[in-house]
């Protein structure tokens, strides 16, 4: 009688176990392109592509506290002012220093893309940074052959949308970070406004 039960629990588990898998939702598969996807709300036109120098003519700030539920959009370059960090409270690195009108990201596909591409930050060669793509997924990435720490050993996830494509123009979503801040739990990440003026 004890064996009957013991079977009949294990088949009831068992079944219970692929009715589950069955009704997991299925994730549609993601190819990567090198079109950049359209903003929605823009939608109209052709795309631009991840592979050239980029300008940053505007930066917004978009910061949350968890702990107060309080949400605030800080403009990086207000009224006579042309230079931020994307840090609260001050760059550690020359990649979150932002001046509008001057800094420059540029693109090089990988060999093997998806895989490893190359970024420059303002046209200094002389610092290392590479690109890993996967899908939709970017992160500015320490080149893995040079050894150096540009970016603190950390990595850069970003993501980008075709803003306009007649002006050239994308929005790039980057240095989200989750801290403490005068003693609260937020949240900030900011939103750059590129213009492509130049392709490869």
């Amino acid at each position: 009688m004890k064996k009957g039960l013991i079977i009949i629990k294990a088949i009831t588990l068992i079944l219970c176990f692929l009715s589950l898998l069955a009704s997991c939702k299925k994730e549609p598969v993601v190819y990567p392109t090198d079109q950049l996807p359209m903003v929605p709300a823009y939608n109209t036109g052709n795309c631009i592509t991840r592979w050239g120098k980029f300008l940053l003519i505007d930066a917004v700030m978009y910061f949350d506290n968890y702990d107060t539920g309080e949400k605030k959009v800080y403009q990086h370059f207000g009224v006579g002012k042309s230079r931020s960090s994307m840090r609260w409270g001050g760059s550690m690195f020359a990649i979150e220093d932002i001046i509008k009108d001057t800094t420059t990201y540029s693109f090089w596909k990988p060999i093997n893309y998806p895989g490893v591409g190359k970024f420059v930050l303002n046209d200094d060669t002389t610092k290392y940074y590479g690109v890993n793509y996967i899908g939709w997924y970017n992160t500015i990435i320490e080149d893995p052959t040079h050894g150096q720490q540009n970016i603190g050993g950390s990595a850069r996830p970003f993501s980008a949308q075709t803003k306009s494509y007649a002006d050239s123009t994308i929005y790039m979503e980057i240095e989200e970070i989750i801290e403490g801040i005068n003693g609260y739990n937020c949240r900030y990440f900011t939103l750059l406004t590129l213009k492509k003026i130049q392709s490869w």
